[in-house]
């Protein structure tokens, strides 16, 4: 009887010492890591709009900046048109990358003193001529030399004596005291004395936030500024606080207020800033979060949730930054027409086959099938009541309004 008893005990053990380790087993599987939405450099897949195919040597945003009467702020918006170079020559595409103005300009920019396009043009003769077109709908509405070269608007200055911050009026390289309020937040120059250091800082509510050994300084958009420190750029809130780090570079050639002296960073746009890191592009969220990794050789600012990039510098596509809105974006209407000869060579130009072109050819009759970027002789003038609509849209909604 021991002996069967023992023999019981004995299998009972051996059952409960087997379950013991299988629970042990199952606790220690490992517990899977939670994932980002934001993919790794070496992982990330981009999501194209219209994929690499339109031919350009450069695209790249024109920013129309306006100064605030009411709020005494420049406000930054990036319309719907893109300035873009071929053969030399530069025209206007826009963000579904339909060809607005064929290639024909020898400049294109825009200037703090007006709220239009600024191109040239010269003749065969040489003699080069300025044209002014419409920001809303790319219709010349004046020829008139344009020699403001953007010496003319206002700064913001902090008198660290006083602890007031003003507006000071630049014109012909003197500078004006203005009578306008000056207000808070902004990025403003430190003044000791009536004399400028050289030095920028962050002030809001009367008094300075940020550090003061800023050496450079852009426009706050979206709540954020870029400042320049060590030779690097970041970004900073309204509190002076760090958003994204000092690791970055200056746009070459580019500035909103549109001095010739010293380029910076994209201003943010639609809650993204565009960066460039060690000569490659990628685009941030205005709180420092990566969408895009510094992965490309050109990439332009965002507008209805797409951005032009470009890995090689001569093949472009439209880029997905934010599906939400970009999804929602109903194609062009129409490009701009040309004759038959500049049809015939800037239909393989810029011709680029897309998983955009089935949507657009549904959506709108003049829209090409075969292409989401057509500059043919069969297109149709664009409507300038709807391009009218699409910028003015877009900036009122890209306006910082300040708090006084």
């Amino acid at each position: 009887m021991k002996r069967i008893i023992c023999f019981v005990l004995c299998i009972v053990m051996t059952v409960a010492f087997a379950a013991c380790g299988k629970d042990k087993k199952d606790n220690e599987k490992p517990v899977q890591e939670e994932t980002s939405d934001v993919q790794p450099a070496e992982t990330y897949s981009p999501e194209w709009v219209v994929s690499p195919s339109i031919k350009a040597a450069r695209i790249w945003s024109l920013p129309l900046t306006d100064f605030n009467e009411a709020s005494s702020h420049y406000d930054v918006s990036f319309g719907e048109i893109y300035a873009f170079e071929s053969d030399g020559k530069i025209g206007f595409i826009d963000s579904n990358g339909q060809v607005i103005i064929e290639p024909k300009y020898e400049t294109a920019q825009t200037c703090t003193c007006t709220d239009k396009y600024i191109v040239t043009t010269k003749s065969e003769s040489g003699y080069t001529t300025n044209y002014r077109f419409s920001s809303s709908n790319l219709t010349p509405v004046w020829a008139k030399a344009h020699t403001c070269e953007g010496t003319n608007g206002y700064r913001y200055i902090w008198n660290s004596t006083s602890g007031k911050i003003s507006l000071l009026y630049y014109t012909n390289g003197k500078s004006i005291a203005s009578v306008k309020k000056a207000y808070a937040p902004e990025a403003a120059e430190i003044t000791e004395n009536g004399t400028g250091t050289g030095k920028f800082t962050v002030v809001t509510a009367g008094a300075a936030v940020g550090e003061a050994d800023y050496t450079a300084a852009g426009i706050f958009t979206d709540g954020i500024v870029a400042v320049e420190k060590g030779g690097k750029w970041g970004y900073v809130n309204s509190k002076g606080e760090q958003v994204i780090p000092f690791e970055y570079d200056a746009i070459k050639g580019y500035s909103a207020l549109h001095e010739t002296d010293k380029d910076t960073p994209y201003e943010s746009s639609e809650g993204f800033v565009t960066v460039c890191k060690d000569g490659k592009y990628g685009i941030l969220k205005s709180d420092g979060t990566e969408v895009v990794p510094c992965r490309f050789n050109s990439l332009t600012t965002v507008h209805n949730g797409r951005a032009f990039a470009s890995e090689n510098g001569t093949d472009w596509g439209i880029l997905c930054v934010d599906k939400k809105i970009s999804e929602g974006i109903a194609p062009s209407r129409s490009t701009e027409k040309t004759t038959a000869a500049t049809s015939r060579k800037s239909t393989s130009k810029y011709s680029a086959s897309s998983s955009v072109s089935s949507r657009s050819s549904q959506k709108s009759k003049s829209s090409s099938s075969k292409s989401s970027v057509s500059a043919s002789s069969g297109s149709k003038t664009q409507k300038t009541s709807n391009s009218s609509k699409n910028t003015s849209s877009n900036k009122s909604t890209t306006s910082r309004k300040v708090n006084g």
